[in-house]
């Protein structure tokens, strides 16, 4: 980093100036710049950084749903990034984004249930909001990316540019209204199956649901 690399060099050049009237001081000051250099070399080993897809990873999992593992989030991601390059529409897209995540058995069983419902099938009334939701924003990222590959981008740089938007759209004044249309378009006893076997799907209880 410019600041820490600037500490450095400034030290050095004091330890040289030390060095030449003092050896007494010249060691200590090499202890003094060796501690230094330490604690420099510790606070940039502390320091991780976070890529656009683990902050929109984290924010899914913050806002919207803690379903799925970070690894089933990032395959996620991966495939919508690939859609929208290959210039998908969000229907087909939806069609196999979740399936492409590597569900394990238990999250498949809460999906087959919810498609099954009490009072007909709640989980296609989920998945019809969601769509309504997010296509206008999908279409949006889609003439995004569709430009960036035109003027030449590389698939990795387009599919980093995906996930700073997603992560720019996971904010608690969009995901709520999502889920307050959710849980409208669902009759009284859908809303509560929902809410029985899929907890975990979405974060009912952080939105006032």
């Amino acid at each position: 980093m410019p600041r820490t690399s600037s500490l450095l060099v400034a030290a050095l050049a004091v330890s040289a100036c030390i060095a030449n009237t003092s050896p007494v001081s010249a060691a200590s000051s090499s202890s003094a710049h060796a501690s230094m250099s330490a604690t420099a070399a510790l606070s940039q080993g502390s320091q991780t950084t976070v890529t656009p897809k683990q902050t929109a990873i984290d924010k899914t999992k913050a806002l919207l749903t803690t379903f799925f593992t970070d690894q089933q989030l990032s395959k996620i991601l991966d495939r919508l990034a690939a859609d929208i390059y290959a210039n998908k529409s969000l229907k087909d897209s939806s069609a196999t984004l979740i399936t492409s995540a590597g569900l394990t058995a238990a999250q498949t069983l809460v999906l087959v249930k919810l498609a099954s419902g009490s009072t007909g099938a709640p989980l296609t009334k989920v998945n019809a909001v969601l769509l309504r939701r997010f296509e206008p924003y999908y279409k949006n990222i889609s003439q995004k990316i569709l430009a960036m590959k035109k003027s030449g981008k590389t698939q990795s740089e387009c599919a980093k540019q995906v996930h700073v938007m997603v992560a720019g759209y996971l904010t608690k004044a969009n995901v709520t209204p999502i889920l307050t249309d959710i849980k409208a378009g669902l009759t009284s006893t859908e809303w509560q199956f929902v809410k029985l076997h899929g907890a975990s799907l979405f974060l009912w209880s952080k939105h006032g649901l």
